[in-house]
């Protein structure tokens, strides 16, 4: 699909007119115009902008070659003389380019080696200046396979040690990322065990316009109400603390894979 009908496409799927999509990105309803006639295109930067505002992955605006590529670097596998990676046993790999994979190892000690080894032939290929190729790089090397396996790992690391405690004396939320001696009110503070949200509350999610929506359906009445709604990422967390006889929502800006926790005393921690 063409940049300037993935824009339309977005846009529309996000419920904007052309003004209010130019206000959330800082232009004018022309250059938005432009853009969906495809006119002119915006940059790569603007590109990675008007993926978050509309609430799609910023590869469906970089208008990316349809060929097979190597999920290491993003090389096309149509480039003439690329070489296939192997693995330990000298086979072939049909995902990775012999530059990125060699005899079941790869050949950078990580993304921002494998980006900036990759920027002068992008640029030669491109005509991409040297910022506009890292800034490329840098939005569609995360989505290939090897870095989301790498993500995905660090990501899950990281979720599996937060911890957090609530007091129950003075209703203090603590998180933590691992297990950790929490005080409080002269209370030691055992970790919240979550629970999945099996029919417990009636929970919406919901992503767009650059923001996770948390929306529980409960009475919040005094003697039972939740006490906040959490969103736990990698390496940020955010909460949002409830009171009673206000409704039970909270938003989050969009940080990666998250999970979305709600807590109450009468229902616990749950993982919505």
């Amino acid at each position: 699909m063409k940049v300037s009908e993935a824009i339309q496409n977005a846009r529309k799927g996000a419920g904007l007119t052309q003004e209010q999509l130019a206000a959330k990105v800082y232009v004018t309803r022309q250059a938005v115009s432009r853009w969906e006639t495809g006119e002119s295109e915006p940059g790569i930067d603007m590109r990675k902008l008007l993926a978050s505002v509309l609430g799609v992955p910023v590869v469906d605006l970089l208008d990316l070659p349809d060929a097979p590529a190597c999920q290491c670097c993003g090389t096309p596998f149509d480039v003439p003389n690329i070489p296939l990676g192997t693995n330990a046993d000298g086979t072939e790999n049909p995902d990775y380019c012999g530059w990125c994979y060699q005899n079941g190892k790869f050949t950078a000690a990580g993304l921002d080696e494998t980006i900036e080894r990759n920027v002068p032939f992008l640029m030669q290929a491109t005509g991409y200046t040297q910022e506009e190729a890292v800034s490329f790089l840098g939005a569609v090397m995360p989505t290939l396979k090897h870095w989301r396996d790498v993500q995905n790992s660090n990501v899950a690391a990281n979720l599996r040690r937060s911890k957090l405690y609530v007091c129950p004396d003075c209703g203090n939320v603590v998180w933590s990322a691992g297990e950790v001696a929490v005080r409080c009110c002269s209370n030691v503070l055992e970790p919240l065990a979550p629970v999945e949200n099996d029919g417990v509350l009636d929970a919406t999610v919901e992503h767009a316009d650059g923001v996770q929506r948390v929306r529980i359906i409960h009475p919040m009445a005094k003697d039972d109400h939740l006490m906040f709604i959490a969103a736990v990422g990698d390496d940020l967390v955010r909460i949002k603390r409830l009171y009673p006889e206000q409704e039970a929502r909270a938003e989050f800006p969009l940080q990666g894979r998250c999970k979305i926790y709600a807590y109450g005393k009468s229902c616990g921690l749950i993982e919505l």
